[in-house]
């Protein structure tokens, strides 16, 4: 699990996990792409949201994706 972004006045943060092995046939939700844009593998991923506490639990959102962008497009 990787940090993506933080946001410090709703004290949360932006995470993704890589989604492997893919599921055949499995794409992106928003733009249809099978891979990552910035590596050749073929890996999707999840995002989620981590609030600041003791014991944190990541709320993942819906969907795989194959970048924030398209995440951040899907979500808004």
């Amino acid at each position: 699990m990787r940090a993506i972004a933080r946001d410090p006045f709703a004290r949360t943060t932006l995470v993704r996990e890589a989604i492997r092995p893919l599921a055949d046939n499995r794409t992106c939700d928003f733009c249809g792409g099978g891979t990552s844009r910035r590596r050749n593998a073929p890996c999707l991923f999840r995002f989620g949201t981590e609030p600041d506490a003791v014991h944190p639990r990541v709320a993942w959102h819906r969907g795989a994706f194959c970048s924030r962008s398209c995440h951040d497009a899907y979500h808004d």
